[in-house]
């Protein structure tokens, strides 16, 4: 039987759109075949026949909820205020694959990630509770983790991508000024880019 067939069969008899809809579950690990199949009006073990042959590469039983379980972690992350900022922040400069997480016991860490094969350290900077001359001014904490970067969130739409070797093993100033020398590393992660810096 060839696929158009197929599909003008499946679509004849569960409705226009209904071979797209079942695709896009079979794409979402977390929706289970139970769940399809009442979707469906059939029975879980059509759904897995369906499966094995539109997703004959595809993980199964186990595999799938395994990925369902990583789906969740990742969702968690999205949760947390200071991952999800960076995450925005990030997406616009790096193609799709370059943010690499890293697995914890149960999940994934929220403070550290991969980026080309280096580790970014996310931290929040501390506002100084006066301002010097009318600009902002943050405390940056330093790692003490082995990271190569370290990402500041200053507020919502604005941050710091700065490389570790740049910074004082412990604390520093950033004074919103022309003159502060991590204003190259403000919004942008063209550091990613600079393999040496002269500092």
């Amino acid at each position: 039987m060839s696929h158009e067939y197929w599909l003008r069969s499946f679509e004849d008899r569960y409705g226009e759109g209904s071979y797209e809809r079942l695709i896009a579950f079979f794409d979402q690990p977390c929706v289970t075949f139970a769940e399809i199949a009442s979707q469906f009006g059939v029975t879980r073990e059509r759904v897995r026949q369906w499966h094995v042959e539109l997703r004959p590469g595809a993980p199964r039983g186990h595999a799938r909820q395994k990925l369902c379980v990583a789906h969740r972690n990742k969702r968690k992350l999205l949760e947390d205020p200071l991952f999800r900022t960076f995450y925005r922040h990030a997406r616009p400069h790096l193609d799709a694959g370059r943010i690499t997480l890293i697995r914890t016991r149960d999940g994934f860490t929220r403070r550290l990630v991969r980026l080309e094969g280096s580790t970014v350290a996310l931290k929040h900077a501390r506002r100084q509770p006066a301002d010097t001359g009318g600009k902002p001014a943050y405390t940056l904490i330093n790692s003490q983790r082995a990271v190569d970067y370290i990402y500041y969130r200053l507020d919502d739409d604005d941050y710091l991508l700065i490389p570790k070797a740049a910074l004082p093993a412990d604390r520093t100033t950033f004074l919103d000024t022309p003159a502060s020398k991590y204003q190259r590393f403000r919004k942008s992660f063209t550091a990613l880019k600079i393999a040496q810096l002269d500092l």
